[in-house]
């Protein structure tokens, strides 16, 4: 059965080798995999439990009379130590693939983090823009977002955009869905986060917008990948739990500050938070 498991496993990572168009896709057939292989991982280690509480406890041979009762049994005994020996031969064999696949996951894992926070380097998230577009294409939300790119100062033409669509969110619950602008240059894009403080002073009239807009709830932020959306999440938490008075988040990296006079701390992944929590209750 374990064996049949090793083989389905590297059947999944061959697959990796077509490489999906849709990371999404990539991570879900990754995230199955690792699930199949955690259940791998229990198995082996109850057999590998249920084998050594055998051996732990020895066989007890029953009182017969008769010594071809006695060799019998022995050849028994003798028979299950072989078992012993073999299965444990067996479960090493196998827990030692399983690593190795382990560790060639962990690597897709990382790839496709790698392939997905490069890709958000290039966008940007903008909340608080008022849904009055007769066209939500997103060539009018793409023009819409130059003209407010242009508007606060930012150096950028509508060549620099790639494209620009509004995208549901559960936190902004009757609010105006935010907006992901994806730039072809990154300079383009540095443009606009120096001068984002200014867009929520905007004329709405300016960027294409009905006179009775309201565009003072506007914020432009650097959009995060889903991997770090949950470390700036956790790290949002920490400084709560440990008093820290500054979180935020620039380019692709999410920051922690103690208080104005303490240097920032670059959080990459959760293990910086798991190490900064050890080091602070030390």
């Amino acid at each position: 059965m374990f064996a049949v498991y090793v083989v389905c496993a590297f059947v999944f990572l061959y697959n990796y080798s077509t490489m999906p168009e849709s990371v999404t896709v990539l991570k879900k057939e990754n995230n199955a995999l690792k699930a199949q292989l955690s259940s791998m991982s229990d198995e082996i280690a109850k057999l590998k439990e249920l084998i050594q509480r055998h051996s732990d406890s020895g066989t007890v041979l029953p009182r017969e009379e008769g010594a071809h009762c006695v060799e019998f049994l022995s050849k028994q005994y003798d028979d299950l130590h072989l078992f012993r020996d073999i299965a444990k031969d067996e479960l090493q064999r196998l827990s030692t693939k399983l690593e190795a696949l382990k560790a060639k996951v962990d690597t897709i894992g990382n790839a496709i983090d790698e392939i997905q926070e490069y890709s958000f380097q290039y966008n940007v998230k903008i909340v608080g823009v008022p849904e009055r577009l007769q066209d939500d294409s997103t060539a009018s939300i793409s023009k819409l977002c130059l003209n407010i790119f242009k508007e606060t100062g930012a150096d950028v033409s509508m060549y620099d955009i790639d494209t620009a669509h509004r995208v549901p969110s559960r936190n902004n619950i009757g609010k105006p869905k935010p907006i992901v602008c994806k730039f072809v240059r990154r300079l383009a894009k540095e443009s606009v986060m120096n001068h984002r403080k200014d867009a929520c002073k905007l004329n709405p009239t300016s960027v294409g917008l009905p006179e009775d807009a309201s565009l003072s709830a506007v914020r432009i932020f650097d959009h995060l990948s889903p991997r770090m959306q949950t470390v700036l999440f956790e790290a949002k938490k920490f400084k709560e739990q440990h008093h820290y008075q500054y979180c935020w988040s620039k380019g692709s990296f999410v920051y922690l500050r103690k208080d104005p006079t303490s240097r920032a701390i670059k959080i990459k992944a959760l293990g910086d938070l798991l190490n900064l929590g050890s080091g602070d209750q030390s």
